[in-house]
């Protein structure tokens, strides 16, 4: 059983609904728009704007739902970063190639963001998109984030210099030139203002809030990035003898306060964000 979700508009997701009215079976579930079912695929609208794709080959189903939708298929290169939402481990860009006959190759994966998809998920496929794409990786260890925030940089004028960076390592592997698109997570202006004094900057960049929904260079960008913090956070785990937990919540405030009396504020910065609130205010420094 091969499943593909694909994210779509109200718009689209409306146009779908028309386009599968005669196939519709009835369905309970309140988050759902339709349940269709048309050459043996499960097709399920969510109100949400998910369509789930379920059945043996869902390829042709999908394509055919493309067209619907009027999306073509196109090379293009898409930058996201993770590792901003964890108090602990580095900071990871990746921006990916992803050409035409790529496409087919990351849908039958499954490929979507990485937020949606967990760890043993990602573990499974990122090395497949890594060995496929053309991409460039940037990994910032909490020490070096630590001293750029301590020259004043803000948290998005260092995503900003990350994503600049790899964007053109990866366009400089390409003979062509295609799209570039990027995860918003500040203005372009403001993008723009933060990397005004680097000697090289790529300037015709996309921006899109939820942009892996909008090319899946960036969605491919994403699981290859968060593949790259896990594995450093294993590392640093391995390293320390306690597991590390990934997000911010009040388990990651325990830990903090349990490594700062086991290990102190030296071995605590190596590994953690020190300026993030979970570490600011328990007055540790």
């Amino acid at each position: 059983m091969k499943h593909y979700t694909i994210s779509v508009t109200e718009h689209e997701l409306e146009k779908l609904n028309k386009v599968y009215q005669f196939h519709q079976i009835s369905d309970d579930n309140q988050y759902l728009l339709f349940h269709a079912v048309h050459n043996n695929i499960d097709i399920l609208g969510y109100k949400t704007g998910k369509v789930l794709l379920q059945g043996k080959e869902v390829t042709h189903e999908l394509i055919s739902i493309k067209k619907h939708l009027g999306r073509e298929d196109y090379a293009a290169i898409g930058s996201d970063e993770v590792g901003t939402g964890d108090v602990f481990g580095p900071v990871v860009v990746c921006s990916a190639y992803v050409n035409v006959s790529d496409i087919a190759y990351l849908e039958s994966l499954n490929v979507r963001d990485s937020k949606n998809m967990n760890d043993k998920m990602i573990i499974q496929i990122a090395p497949k998109i890594a060995q496929r794409l053309i991409h460039s990786l940037l990994i910032l260890t909490p020490k070096k984030y630590n001293g750029l925030v301590e020259q004043g940089l803000n948290l998005n004028k260092i995503k900003a210099l990350l994503h600049n960076q790899a964007i053109i390592k990866t366009s400089s592997k390409l003979e062509e030139t295609v799209p570039v698109i990027v995860d918003q997570f500040c203005t372009p202006q403001l993008y723009f203002n933060y990397i005004k004094d680097e000697t090289l900057i790529y300037r015709d960049i996309e921006f899109h809030v939820r942009a892996e929904s909008v090319h899946l260079s960036v969605a491919a960008a994403s699981i290859i990035a968060r593949y790259a913090f896990l594995v450093k956070m294993k590392e640093y785990s391995d390293k320390l003898g306690i597991e590390l937990l990934k997000g911010a919540g009040k388990e990651v405030d325990e830990l903090i306060r349990t490594l700062y009396e086991s290990k102190g504020k030296p071995a605590l910065a190596l590994i953690a964000k020190m300026n993030y609130k979970n570490i600011t205010k328990q007055n540790l420094l």
